[in-house]
C-alpha cells in the first residue's frame, strides 16, 4: 500500500510599479503622479514570462529469485514560457471592478526538456549486478501558445489551467511512477499582485505582477522518495 504526503509552501507574490516623470526632483515626481487624471480604462502591451519545474527522486524494490532488486530513479522536467511579441490588452473599471480584454496573453514561446537516470542494482547470494543508466536529454518548443488570466480577487491575477507543456514526453527514461505522473505544476499554482488603482493612472508606465510557488511531495511505502513543484512567473503590463 502506498502512502502520499503532500506539503505546499506558496509565495513570493511581487509586484513592481515604474512611474514615467520627467521632473527633476523625486518630491516634484510625486506630486506630478499624484495630480495625475485617473481614467476608467488603459490599453497596455502584455508580455509574460515563466518557468515550471517537476524534480523527482525516488527508489523502488523488488525480488527477483535471490536477489532483492532496487531501482532508483532521478528525473526532472522544466518547462519555460517567454513571449514573443506583445498582446494589447485593455483594463477596465466599472462599479469598483477591474476587467481585462481579453484576458489572455498570446504569442507565447513554450519549450520543454527533460532528463534524468535510472540506476538499477541487485543485492543477495550471487547477486552484485549495477546498471546505470543516463537518460537522452530531450527537448521540444511549442510556438504561439495562448494561456489565459483572470482577476482572482482584488488586486492579483492568476492564470488558468493549461495544458500539460511537460506531457509527451516517454515516461520510461527516466521512469515515471503514477504517483509521481500525478503532479503537474503550472502557472495556475502561483497568483501574483497588482496594484488595479495604478493601472488606471497614466504616470505609471508599466506594472509586473509576480508569482511563485513550492509544492514538496512525499512518496512513502514502494516507491519511497519525493516529488518537488516549482512554479514562477512574471506578467508585465505595459502602458501603450
Amino acid at each position: 500500500m502506498h502512502m502520499l504526503r503532500a506539503m505546499g509552501i506558496r509565495g513570493g507574490i511581487g509586484v513592481l510599479i515604474t512611474f514615467a516623470c520627467a521632473s527633476a526632483s523625486a518630491l516634484a515626481c510625486a506630486q506630478a503622479v499624484e495630480a495625475g487624471p485617473d481614467a476608467s480604462s488603459a490599453r497596455f502591451n502584455v508580455t509574460l514570462t515563466g518557468q515550471s519545474t517537476k524534480s523527482w527522486d525516488y527508489v523502488t524494490t523488488r525480488v527477483e529469485g535471490e536477489c532483492t532488486v532496487t531501482t532508483r530513479v532521478v528525473g526532472s522536467r522544466v518547462v519555460t514560457l517567454r513571449s514573443s511579441r506583445p498582446t494589447i490588452v485593455t483594463a477596465t473599471s466599472s462599479a469598483g471592478r477591474t476587467r481585462f480584454s481579453p484576458a489572455v496573453v498570446r504569442f507565447v514561446t513554450v519549450r520543454a526538456t527533460q532528463g534524468g537516470s535510472v540506476t538499477t542494482t541487485e543485492r543477495g547470494l550471487g547477486c552484485g549486478r549495477r546498471v546505470h543508466v543516463d537518460c537522452v536529454k530531450l527537448r521540444r518548443t511549442l510556438a504561439n501558445q495562448a494561456l489565459a488570466f483572470f482577476r482572482s480577487r482584488r488586486n492579483e491575477v492568476a492564470f488558468r489551467r493549461t495544458r500539460d507543456f511537460g506531457s509527451g514526453f516517454p515516461t520510461n527514461c527516466p521512469l515515471e511512477a503514477l504517483e509521481v505522473r500525478v503532479e503537474r505544476p503550472g502557472l495556475h499554482d502561483a497568483q501574483g499582485e497588482l496594484s488595479e488603482q495604478d493601472l488606471f493612472r497614466q504616470g505609471i508606465r508599466f506594472q509586473t505582477a509576480s508569482g511563485s510557488s513550492v509544492e514538496t511531495t512525499d512518496l512513502e511505502g514502494d516507491p519511497d522518495g519525493r516529488v518537488i513543484a516549482r512554479v514562477s512567473w512574471s506578467l508585465t503590463l505595459r502602458r501603450r
